[in-house]
């Protein structure tokens, strides 16, 4: 498979990283000359400097024999003319544009258009729906939760006291009387995918895939409080958090945004008059007091300070708040905001990551879910008329080492499966799957 991928930010950068250990033929383009040497000392694949929407540029990068084209700068226009360039000039099958303004987005003006955008990626509403979908889980933890089935992914850290630290995973079920499978194990910022002689640890994060009313039960008998979130406190009201505080207000809670920036605040009044909306800088310990912020169910931080983010989200919680949910990017950050405390970690980025995986996972794919920094990815995909996989028990499956089926959707019913379950056409099926294993996967699974 060729990619041509036009910007070598962060979104450009590690959907390259993801598709060059898959052995993806992928060339980036990007004008910027130290962005360029950057991308070229990181990545083994060829780095162009020069515009992505010049067509000398695209043919030298290859763009005629291209089969997806990604357009993943922090600069709209640009994005969208490099994909009509790619579409009109080389006749690209599969054309992908990250877009933030929203009103690009409105009755598939881009994709019905001469423009021909076959998949538009909004960075920020991505996010707010990762985060939304967190909050209204309970924010307990990270939470993938898979659409359209009753099953969820979860990751926990382990901690001196938990009932999982120093215990074998062939044990653990020993401990909680419910069904759910461990996936994988985050040890050391390196990613495991557990057999059942591995003995869990203090300080290990453990992703686990249980039913959604599994998880109340899971998360109390390992000694965490499940907590239904009403009143929840925004911090910041950028992009966003205007997203976030449409579908919470939307699904009738009662929403509070802080804004140091006046105009915002106004702004963002008018938009929602059902929110309140406070004036201040989060940072300011009277803010805390005067708005009460104490009683709140959650707080989630949307500044673009990731600083600020983890601080506040960190403070609120030693004032009494329930959850804290924080928007971070940096990969650094997120575990070090963890190990304080911060229950949920938002990355905007790899949020539009995961969806343009899901557009360049190819036949029975229907979702991508990218886990700690691409290490490993929940793979949901329906089993077609596959000799490989129809008729045959998940035990007798030949899948790759570092893979396991977590859930099966059959008949509207989400199922959780053991060894002996037997696969059937039209099972939608999602895997954990190793990052070095998704290409041995992929060909599994569209034979």
């Amino acid at each position: 498979m060729n990619i041509v991928i036009v910007g070598a930010g962060e979104v450009g950068t590690h959907i390259a990283s993801q598709l060059v250990a898959e052995q993806k033929d992928v060339v980036i383009i990007e004008k910027d000359p130290e962005c360029a040497a950057r991308a070229s000392n990181m990545l083994d694949c060829l780095v162009i400097t020069g515009e992505g929407s010049n067509v000398e540029v695209l043919r030298q990068a290859g763009a005629e024999n291209a089969d997806i084209f990604i357009a993943a700068t922090s600069i709209d226009e640009v994005n969208m003319i490099s994909c009509f360039v790619a579409g009109s000039a080389f006749k690209t099958p599969l054309k992908i544009a990250r877009v933030r303004n929203v009103d690009y987005m409105r009755d598939g003006l881009l994709q019905h258009s001469s423009i021909g955008i076959d998949y538009l990626v909004n960075p920020e509403i991505e996010a707010a729906f990762d985060i939304v979908q967190t909050v209204l889980h309970g924010a307990s933890s990270g939470i993938f939760a898979f659409q359209g089935t009753n099953a969820q992914l979860r990751d926990f850290l382990v901690k001196e006291d938990s009932i999982f630290n120093g215990v074998l995973v062939k044990d653990i079920r020993l401990l909680i009387d419910q069904t759910f499978i461990i996936a994988g194990v985050l040890r050391n910022e390196t990613l495991h995918i557990p057999k059942g002689d591995f003995q869990i640890l203090k300080g290990d994060h453990i992703y686990i895939a249980a039913l959604g009313k599994s998880f109340n039960k899971i998360l109390t008998r390992a000694g965490m409080s499940v907590d239904k979130l009403k009143r929840i406190v925004l911090v910041g009201a950028g992009l966003i958090a205007k997203h976030v505080a449409g579908m919470l207000i939307e699904d009738g809670k009662d929403v509070r945004i802080i804004e140091k920036d006046y105009e915002r605040c106004k702004e963002i009044s008018a938009l929602y008059p059902d929110a309140t909306v406070i004036n201040g800088n989060i940072s300011d310990q009277d803010v805390f007091e005067e708005e009460n912020i104490a009683y709140t169910d959650a707080i989630i931080t949307t500044t673009q300070s990731e600083e600020l983010n983890i601080l506040a989200g960190v403070y609120a919680k030693s004032k009494g708040v329930k959850r804290a949910v924080a928007l971070i990017d940096k990969l650094n950050y997120t575990t070090l905001a963890t190990n304080l405390g911060i229950d949920s970690c938002i990355s905007a980025k790899l949020s539009s990551v995961d969806a343009i995986l899901k557009f360049i996972r190819k036949g029975n794919i229907k979702n991508v879910y990218t886990i700690f920094e691409g290490q490993a990815e929940a793979i949901e995909f329906i089993v077609g008329t596959n000799p490989n996989l129809v008729g045959k028990k998940i035990m007798d499956l030949k899948l790759p080492e570092g893979c396991l089926i977590i859930t099966v959707q059959r008949n509207r019913k989400t199922i959780i499966p053991t060894g002996s379950f037997v696969i059937e056409e039209g099972d939608s099926l999602i895997t954990f799957v190793a990052h070095d294993e998704i290409s041995r996967l992929e060909e599994l699974i569209n034979q």
